[in-house]
């Protein structure tokens, strides 16, 4: 098991571990994570590799569309930023091993995934949907899984109204912030690029 926090230098630098889980299926996990890894690694110019921590296979489709094949090797770059499909221990060893300075996790449906895993990164982000058939699943995961102290995730939805995320901050006491909607992952918008700039500001993220 590694550690909380693990960190290896390089060059006075440390690597950051970021998890980015979902509350079911369908809500967007997967698309937020390489949102959020191209605008570390293409707009902020950082090192980012993104971690393929659950059984979905879905990095492997990824790599087979982009890259026009599926190799052997776990790793892939698509532009700038690099990926591990089906990764584990070992990949996540190798990626503090090459320096990279953001290490993403998907850990996709935490229902199927590794909670105290996720717990151990250092920033941690829990993606729900507020649409009819999903927002119950979003509530009672969060109320079931917060801690009496202050939880240590930040919540974040794309899909349902503004009316519910603010009657969910009434009636539940659960702030959760609104991920624009991008229809391209790959490409990162202005509106994209200023909000990952908040919300990684307020969260202590430092280059």
């Amino acid at each position: 098991m590694w550690k909380k926090k693990l960190v290896w230098k390089n060059h006075g630098r440390k690597s950051r571990l970021i998890g980015i889980a979902g509350t079911g299926n369908g809500v967007g996990c997967t698309h937020f994570s390489i949102m959020l890894l191209n605008y570390l690694a293409g707009f902020l110019r950082r090192r980012a590799v993104l971690l393929e921590w659950n059984g979905s296979g879905d990095f492997a489709r990824l790599e087979e569309v982009c890259n026009g094949s599926c190799g052997e090797e776990k790793l892939f770059c698509v532009l700038d930023a690099a990926y591990y499909k089906n990764a584990g221990q070992g990949e996540l060893a190798d990626a503090y091993e090459k320096g990279y300075e953001d290490i993403l996790i998907d850990f996709g449906n935490m229902e199927e995934g590794d909670w105290k895993e996720f717990l151990r990164c250092e920033m941690q982000f829990i993606i729900g949907s507020f649409s009819e058939w999903q927002q119950e699943c979003f509530r009672e995961f969060e109320l079931t899984r917060q801690p009496v102290k202050r939880k240590s995730w930040v919540s974040l939805a794309v899909f349902g109204s503004e009316e519910t995320r603010k009657e969910f901050l009434r009636r539940y006491r659960l702030k959760v912030e609104r991920i624009p909607f991008s229809a391209d992952a790959f490409s990162v918008t202005t509106e994209c690029r200023d909000f990952f700039d908040i919300l990684l500001e307020k969260n202590g993220y430092q280059e």
